[in-house]
C-alpha cells in the first residue's frame, strides 16, 4: 500500500531533524488509534524490524539553521509490503485527520490522505530512484558505522542487511540480490542531532521479483522506518 498524507503547516518552516518529527507524528496517530496494535511495531526494550517506509517532500525550499518552504504545504509518501500494516497505518491517520499536531515553534494539521497506485508485475531487473536517502550501516553492539555506496564493502553491507531483513519478515531464504549504481549523490543527514553518510540516486536492482517487489514496497537500507530508504520505480 502507498499513502500520500498532506500536511499544512502554521509556519513555514522546520528544523532541519524533521524526519524525527514526523516518525514522532506516526507514532502519536498509532497509538490513539489503538495502544495494542502500536506495541507491534513500537517496543523500546525490544526494537522491532518494520515492514515500511517514508518519505517527505517540501517542494521549493532553503537548507539553512532551519529548513525555510517557500509555501506551508509538505507531503509524507509512505508505502509498505503489508496489507495489513497499510490498514492500520491508514485508519490510524485518519483517526488524527484534521487535529493541530503540535511541533517545536510551529503546528501541523493532516488535510488529506490519498491512496497513491503501485506497480505491479516487476520482474527481474528493476530501476528505481530514491525519494529518501539510502542508508549503509554496519551494527555491531561497540558501534554504528555508516558508508556512502562508493566506498569498500558498502555494498556487501547493504546487501547482506537487505538479506537480513527479507529473512526476517518472510521467514524464509532467499537467493542474492545485485545492486548497480546508475547516479550517485553522496550526502550528509542529520538524525536525532547525529550527521549520518547518506545516498541519494538512481540504481538498477536485479533478483528474484518478490525481493524486488520488498524492497519497492518498504524501502532499502537502514533506518527505513525513521524516513530513509523509499524508492520509486523509473
Amino acid at each position: 500500500m502507498r499513502l500520500k498524507l498532506i500536511f499544512k503547516l502554521k509556519e513555514r518552516k522546520i528544523p532541519l531533524d524533521y524526519r524525527r518529527l514526523f516518525l514522532s507524528f506516526m507514532k502519536n496517530a498509532l497509538i490513539k488509534y489503538d495502544e495494542r496494535i502500536f506495541k507491534n511495531y513500537y517496543n523500546n526494550n525490544d526494537p522491532i524490524l518494520k515492514d515500511y517506509t517514508f518519505s517527505l517532500y517540501f517542494g521549493r525550499c532553503n537548507f539553512k539553521d532551519s529548513v525555510i518552504l517557500e509555501n506551508n504545504i509538505i507531503s509524507l509518501f509512505f508505502s509498505t509490503y503489508s496489507y495489513k500494516t497499510g490498514v492500520y497505518f491508514y485508519n490510524a491517520f485518519q483517526n488524527i485527520k484534521y487535529y493541530e499536531y503540535p511541533l517545536k515553534d510551529n503546528s501541523m494539521i493532516l488535510k488529506q490522505i490519498i491512496k497513491l497506485n503501485e506497480k505491479s508485475g516487476l520482474r527481474n531487473e528493476i530501476i528505481v530512484k530514491t525519494m529518501s536517502p539510502i542508508i549503509i550501516r554496519n551494527h555491531t553492539k561497540e558501534i554504528d558505522e555508516y558508508f556512502y555506496f562508493d566506498e569498500k564493502n558498502a555494498s556487501d553491507i547493504l546487501k547482506r542487511n537487505i538479506i537480513y531483513q527479507y529473512e526476517r519478515i518472510f521467514n524464509e531464504k532467499n537467493k542474492d540480490i545485485e545492486i548497480k549504481v546508475l547516479d550517485l549523490k553522496k550526502i550528509t543527514v542529520l538524525n536525532y542531532q547525529k550527521k549520518l553518510k547518506a545516498n541519494l540516486g538512481i540504481f538498477k536492482l536485479i533478483g528474484d521479483a518478490k525481493i524486488l517487489n520488498f524492497l519497492y514496497k518498504t524501502g532499502i537500507g537502514s533506518k527505513k522506518s525513521s524516513g530513509f530508504g523509499m524508492v520509486k520505480i523509473i
